[in-house]
């Protein structure tokens, strides 16, 4: 049976199928966009699990089914979970309902079906898998992914951000809507190493008639020196996801912050994990105030390290400073992201979170921005340094 590579997969044996996924998507999604047994106003659930992400939902259907003496699952138990996806999806989407979801950590609020503009549908069979099986249905010109307890562990191990999880699936129904015949020998992990190892793109199986996935691409990926490395330097990338949880259990308006860091893929948040760890171990050794600039293309994210005890507004007035200052220097990215800690490197640290976002930057702004400069010497010259970092490091994937 294919393993996943990474350190931090649960072990999920023995969990009934609903625990199973719910647990797994709260360590990809995180607690706050995941909304287990939904209701109507009336009582009646609407599906296993939903996940709202800013204009995302992903709809999943869950069930633990055996296998008859054909090593087949009953058509009519497949298909009662496809039916309950499309009912989900027409309650939430089309009846006009007011639903209110409630999460464990943010609590209850009402659910604006508008602001979605892409929808997920996924059908998990989570019992033994079957000798022979489709990755995928359509029915009613919508993709239902098919999903194995198997593959929903791999996939949710592998892809376990938001973004990356979607990429996969929306690339999955981008290749399923050219309508060519695509067969998989082994199960969906090879379909998914191959989406891996073609920089995360289907073109090639796009162009093709007729395609067939070889049985034991997913074990060669794990393989290879370029992914044995690329999940090392992944490790300190799960530094980001542990602040994007500190920002969940501030409240309020840091839910707004929490939400733009986890934009961000885990490559990403590898770097900007090294970018903080390396700032923070720097802060470390100094006896004051450090502060780093890290630009991103459409996000600037800003790092204060400072010692101020309770209640902390001399650091919270400082990173709000910092911010406004990094908006004026980064002119063409118009959201600013604030994270501010203490100086020394402790086992428990706080945190304050900063969002800003000006969409224009104004003469009016620029003034401000120098008076506060001019007062507080901060960012009156600093230094500039491109960082350059592989998804693969060292290495290139073989096409």
């Amino acid at each position: 049976m294919p393993q996943s590579n990474l350190g931090h997969t649960l072990d999920l044996k023995g969990k009934n199928a609903e625990n199973f996924v719910y647990e797994l998507s709260q360590k990809s999604f995180f607690t706050d966009w995941c909304y287990r047994n939904p209701r109507l106003p009336n009582g009646k659930e609407i599906c296993d699990l939903l996940v709202v992400y800013d204009e995302i939902a992903i709809i999943w259907q869950i069930k633990d089914l055996k296998l008859d003496e054909n090593n087949k699952y009953k058509k009519s138990e497949v298909a009662k979970n496809i039916h309950q996806l499309f009912t989900a999806k027409h309650r939430i989407f089309a009846k006009n309902i007011p639903i209110q979801l409630d999460n464990p950590r943010r609590g209850k609020e009402t659910f604006n079906p508008k602001l979605i503009k892409e929808i997920y549908l996924v059908s998990a069979l989570l019992g033994k898998g079957e000798d022979y099986f489709s990755f995928a249905e359509v029915v009613k010109g919508k993709v239902i992914h098919t999903f194995t307890r198997e593959f929903t562990e791999i996939v949710l191990s592998e892809l376990d951000t938001i973004r990356d999880f979607v990429g996969y699936l929306r690339e999955k129904e981008n290749l399923i809507s050219t309508g060519n015949k695509i067969t998989i020998m082994g199960g969906e992990h090879e379909l998914l190493a191959y989406y891996l190892m073609n920089e995360r793109s289907f073109g090639k199986l796009k162009k093709a008639h007729l395609a067939i996935i070889e049985e034991g691409l997913w074990l060669e990926l794990q393989k290879r020196p370029e992914y044995i490395a690329k999940k090392n330097e992944d490790k300190i990338s799960y530094l980001w996801d542990e602040i994007i949880n500190r920002a969940h259990t501030c409240g309020g308006e840091y839910e707004r912050v929490a939400k733009e860091m986890a934009r961000s893929n885990r490559f990403e948040r590898r770097t900007l994990s090294k970018a903080f760890f390396d700032a923070h171990v720097i802060a470390h050794r100094e006896r004051d105030t450090f502060r780093r600039i890290v630009k991103k293309p459409g996000t600037t994210y800003c790092f204060v390290f400072l010692d101020d005890p309770e209640p902390r507004t001399r650091r919270k007035g400082l990173l709000a400073a910092v911010c406004f200052i990094a908006r004026g220097i980064c002119q063409d990215n118009q959201k600013v992201i604030g994270i501010a800690t203490e100086m020394k490197i402790r086992k428990i640290c706080s945190y304050d979170f900063c969002l800003l976002e000006i969409p224009k930057w104004t003469d009016e702004a620029q003034k401000e921005m120098e008076r506060l400069q001019k007062e507080t010497g901060i960012l009156t010259s600093y230094k500039k340094k491109l960082v350059h970092d592989d998804e693969y490091p060292q290495y290139r994937i073989q096409k």
